[in-house]
């Protein structure tokens, strides 16, 4: 017997291209549309899959109604159904009609892998063939089969329309219309609503559709540009280190896996979750807008400032969350572009995405970090450092009198570390030989030496001086971490010489 279970597993494949994929400035409205459709289609297919085996199925397998839904969340959803075959072949129509769905509607930008392999409970553990372990091994069962579904993604419309993929195509042309939000031909004249004006678009019918719902669920929606005020566009991907990790790792009971991603799931809830609290608690509404989240990753945009506030009180929040209710130590990382609002949010979104990535390979890939202005600091203790000394520059130069030219000398220094790194490697593999310049070191000394002695200089000014000379810059990780803080309170300042810039992101200078 090959088991009375069946476990069945659903991945959203391309969402983040899919949510990103936008150029136009009215991008704010259609973000929000994609992202609720996107909790939505999932949602359809995951009940569509419930509704398949009969009560008499379902009471002969040991299950009840309620134990079939495992997770639904973020685009990915774990289920466990009776094994039979008429629930296989349900399951398989629904793969066929859902995959020619999303290639009509979408092209390719997004697909779905829905996968299923029999199993069964034995005592505490589960069995999969002759295979006997912890729940874990579903996940790995089901990610294995995952991954050699996401090498054969349409491999039935390939199959069935062979001409469109291997003919000639025509493109472009006069007659032809391109969406202004995606840019994808086959666009259509719609009337959209933008505050108090109406303005026409050629978008796709799809996108239309999104538009609608995103003003549906919140009305009052600002532009890009409005968020940002006069200054830049922050533009956040976070997500929880480590999950797939924690997943396999195993948990007792598929109880306990159930009330494990249940609580993660709430504390991502935009209306009523942890989520929410704390966007609402510092009241981020007219600063900050949460574009997607799911799962356990989110998408934001906002003023740059706030944006950085907001992923900071959420890394504090999921820290006491996890110690709290989740009982056992989960990090969040994540990463920030900082952009012109006039810069294309699909490329602000994958700098984003690449900061995030820089974070999670921050320390030894121990992650629990951050990534702005092109450098990760940890959560643990360097972003609260980074932030006082950026506060005390910002501070002591708005009121106290210190020279702003602090911050360009600590930033120019700290390049000389780094460049000094460089060395230093290229001469250990036998490259080059090249002297360091250590010269950084009594100027830095000279230079706050020089601030601290002026007639009329202020104490707090002398103090910190002071503190920085004798004690703050002298390794090379104090530089890079006062550089960063110097980088931080030049752009609080808007006295950074790279103003009219469209992005200031990945900039060390």
């Amino acid at each position: 017997m090959e088991g009375k279970l069946l476990f069945v597993g659903g991945d959203l494949y391309g969402i983040q291209k899919f949510i990103y994929n936008i150029t136009s400035k009215k991008a704010m409205v259609s973000l929000k549309g994609r992202s609720a459709y996107l909790k939505q289609f999932t949602d359809e297919i995951c009940n569509s899959i419930l509704e398949i085996p009969q009560a008499k199925e379902i009471e002969n397998s040991g299950l009840s109604k309620g134990d079939m839904k495992i997770y639904c969340s973020g685009g990915k959803f774990y289920l466990q159904v009776p094994n039979a075959p008429y629930i296989k072949e349900g399951i398989n129509g629904l793969v066929l009609k859902t995959e020619r769905e999303l290639w009509e509607k979408h092209k390719g930008q997004l697909s779905i892998n829905i996968a299923y392999f029999p199993f069964e409970y034995v005592d505490q553990e589960v069995k999969i063939g002759d295979t006997v372990g912890n729940i874990g091994i579903l996940w790995q069962q089901i990610t294995k089969m995952f991954n050699t579904k996401n090498n054969q993604r349409f491999k039935s419309i390939l199959l069935d329309q062979t001409n469109y993929f291997f003919d000639v195509q025509k493109v472009g042309g006069h007659n032809v219309n391109v969406c202004q939000v995606t840019g994808i031909e086959g666009a259509v004249i719609k009337k959209i609503k933008f505050g108090e004006n109406v303005e026409e678009l050629c978008i796709l019918k799809s996108v239309y559709e999104q538009i609608v719902k995103g003003q549906h669920l919140r009305s009052g929606f600002k532009m890009l540009e409005e968020y940002a005020g006069s200054t830049y566009l922050g533009v956040l991907r976070m997500d929880v280190d480590n999950l797939g990790g924690r997943f396999v790792k195993g948990f007792d009971s598929m109880e306990s896996y159930r009330k494990f991603s249940n609580a993660l799931d709430r504390f991502f809830d935009v209306d009523e979750g942890n989520l929410h609290k704390v966007y609402d608690q510092y009241d981020y509404k007219d600063f900050v807008n949460i574009v997607y989240a799911g799962g356990d990753d989110l998408f934001a945009v906002g003023r740059w400032d706030k944006v950085i506030d907001f992923a900071h009180a959420l890394a504090k929040d999921f820290q006491d969350f996890c110690k709290e209710t989740l009982k056992e130590k989960l990090t969040i990382s994540g990463g920030i572009a900082i952009v012109d609002p006039r810069f294309p949010i699909s490329k602000a979104a994958e700098m984003a995405g690449e900061a995030e990535d820089a974070a999670k390979q921050y320390n030894s890939s121990v992650k629990n970090a951050f990534n702005m202005f092109g450098e990760s600091v940890s959560w643990e203790n360097e972003f609260d450092y980074v932030m006082e000394k950026s506060r005390k520059f910002v501070e002591l130069i708005s009121d106290k009198g210190l020279s702003h030219s602090i911050l360009h000398r600590i930033k120019r220094y700290a390049e000389m570390v780094k460049e000094n790194k460089v060395i230093e490697e290229e001469n250990k593999n036998g490259n080059h030989k090249r002297k360091p310049d250590m010269s950084y070191l009594w100027n830095t000394t000279y230079f706050l030496t020089r601030f601290m002695g002026k007639e009329d200089v202020n104490k707090e000014v002398y103090d910190f001086c002071k503190e920085l000379r004798d004690n703050e810059l002298h390794t090379p990780e104090q530089f890079r971490l006062m550089s960063l803080a110097a980088r931080w309170a030049e752009l609080e300042l808007r006295i950074d010489s790279e103003t009219n810039s469209d992005t200031i992101t990945n900039n060390t200078d």
